[in-house]
This record gives structure tokens, sequence and C-alpha cells, in this order.
């Protein structure tokens, strides 16, 4: 756990977490100074491991909260199953935020991706996959 009183600590243990902020995509510079390792350390703190969308346990119709954490950026999103057809269907790590021309998500991670994401199979959801469309999940 955080030791108590690091202000920074708790900013980031709520963003880790969803607590009233929005987690779409951070710049990791607070005052001028880098807190990349912050973030990580407040990923482990709450129950976020590295992975790969390959190594993460998720069956179709669930989604597994995940950061991608990659030169000062934090970028949120979810690895899911993107669902085309009953038979069609891709594991994919895709961000909360999406491109503004083409609607589709900002960051994608497919299957065989070797990059490691930060994600919390213990925060997996349910949602419903028959609106699990490449471009509105």
């Amino acid at each position: 756990m955080r030791q108590p009183g690091t202000d920074l600590d708790a900013a980031l243990d709520d963003l880790v977490l969803g607590r009233g902020v929005a987690r779409g995509r951070h710049a990791l510079r607070v005052e001028g100074r880098d807190v990349t390792e912050n973030l990580r350390a407040a990923l482990a703190r709450n129950g976020f491991s590295e992975t790969t969308v390959r190594e993460a346990p998720i069956e179709a119709g669930q989604r597994i909260p995940a950061f991608r954490v990659r030169n000062g950026v934090a970028e949120f999103g979810w690895i899911r199953w993107e669902i085309f057809t009953p038979r069609s269907r891709r594991k994919l790590f895709a961000s909360e935020r999406r491109d503004p021309d083409s609607g589709e998500w900002s960051v994608q991670i497919n299957l065989g991706s070797p990059e490691k994401i930060w994600a919390n199979t213990g925060l997996a959801s349910t949602h419903d996959v028959d609106v699990v469309v490449p471009v509105a999940p």
C-alpha cells in the first residue's frame, strides 16, 4: 500500500481506479517531472500487472481494464473481444480514446503484439457482445 500523505500517489491511485477522473490519455509529467515510475507503482499497488493481449485471460463478453504506458504517456483502454460475426472475432487492447475523424479506437494492440500493457484481471466486467463492432463498442 502507498504511504499516507503523498498527494501524487493518491492522485495516481484515483487515475488508475477511475475515481473522479477520466482515464483516457494522460501525459505523465507533473511540474516538469516524469512520473512514469510512480504510475507503474500505482498500477502494481492497485492490482494491475504487465501482460500481453495474448496472455490476458478473457472470454468473449468480458473486458479487462488496462493501461498502455509508453513514452511518458498513459493510455487507458480495455482488453476485449471485437465481434464481427458469430465466427469472426479478434482479441485486442482498444483505447478508450477514439480518433475524431474515423471514430476508431486511437490505440489498438492486437493479439500478436509482444507489447506489454498493465491489466487488472480482477476487475474484469461483462458487456454485451452484440454491440461490440469495429466502430462502436
